[in-house]
């Protein structure tokens, strides 16, 4: 475990000897003796804590005290004022302008000892508490929207919404189940982790949001968070971007894309371990519309072909029976 430090501030070089005396071999000591030297001495290398004397020429403690409470980088540090002025208004005043302790000379060395190390302890345990928090939120924005983590981290509950117009876009490996047969679990989840990061980079390319993996289907979207002009457009080209760069996984394996546009609705399942999610008619159509293109193409419905026939090329594959849907006017988007 690191040494600490602690920074013992005052312009009387006995009471420095005293202090040093008591804490030697219990902590790294360094010495200020004025309160100039003590703001430079903290902003080269910020101690664990310190030690400030009240009365001194030039910068007194309070103003020593106020002016690294006002920074940002040294507003931490847990201040112990440890000095003969004994009044009321003294004490309260050094308490106001954020020492953590204020202790009269003469004192006792074990009182100063046990005060130093509750606010050590103190300090490293809200070190703790802040870097867990930071993990947590780092894994809120690994497992959904930033958006939406922020909203879970401010409320603690994030709305149900219907959001129009979102492109949603499902992409799934051709042949997945022959490909499983014949190779061992772990190679199989190697190879998925190495595409599903590839088609999350072209995801952040494009500008979409990934919203989960089913298996060997990847799912994102557009349109969602932020407003999106060409949010059908944008997703047709990463679906076709994501096969026609597959050669760049060395993975040997070819995939058919769907994309459908229309309302979804998005929200939070789960408590115990939270899932961002989409629902609706419009995430179903872009799932089996996965399943009806060729290799190598996005498959759509006709009303989304009228609108970018203009931008790609494609053809008809007819009409085609959809799950709930009936017979539907496909079409595949080549390049």
């Amino acid at each position: 475990m690191k040494e600490q430090t602690i920074l013992v501030v005052d312009d009387t070089p006995q009471n420095i000897q005293v202090v040093n005396a008591i804490l030697r071999g219990s902590y790294k000591i360094k010495v200020a003796t004025s309160g100039e030297r003590a703001l430079a001495m903290v902003s080269a290398e910020p101690p664990d804590l310190i030690l400030l004397d009240v009365v001194m020429p030039d910068l007194d403690g309070y103003m020593v005290c106020q002016t690294l409470k006002a920074n940002p980088e040294t507003a931490d540090i847990p201040i112990i004022f440890l000095t003969a002025k004994t009044e009321v208004d003294d004490e309260t005043k050094g308490f106001a302008i954020g020492a953590v302790d204020y202790i009269h000379k003469p004192f006792n060395p074990f009182i100063v000892q046990a005060r130093i190390r509750t606010q050590l302890a103190l300090k490293n345990a809200l070190h703790k508490e802040e870097e867990a928090r930071r993990q947590a939120d780092h894994l809120l924005e690994v497992l959904m929207p930033k958006m939406v983590a922020d909203e879970l981290r401010t409320t603690g509950y994030v709305v149900p919404k219907r959001h129009e117009q979102v492109a949603v876009l499902f992409c799934d490996v051709v042949n997945f189940t022959q490909y499983c047969d014949n190779l061992e679990p772990e190679d199989v989840l190697s190879r998925l982790d190495t595409l599903f990061l590839h088609f999350e980079s072209l995801t952040s390319q494009f500008g979409m949001e990934k919203i989960k993996t089913i298996g060997d289907a990847f799912m994102s979207v557009t349109g969602l968070l932020t407003p999106s002009k060409n949010s059908l457009s944008t997703a047709i080209a990463c679906g076709l971007a994501m096969c026609s760069s597959l050669q760049k996984t060395n993975l040997d394996w070819a995939v058919r894309v769907g994309v459908h546009v229309g309302p979804v609705v998005a929200g939070i399942v789960g408590q115990a371990r939270y899932q961002f999610d989409i629902w609706g008619d419009t995430v179903n159509m872009a799932a089996r519309l996965a399943g009806l293109g060729g290799v190598g193409s996005v498959a759509v419905v006709e009303s989304s072909w009228r609108e970018v026939s203009n931008q790609f090329e494609g053809r008809s594959l007819g009409v085609r029976p959809i799950k709930g849907k009936g017979d539907t006017l496909v079409y595949e988007i080549l390049r």
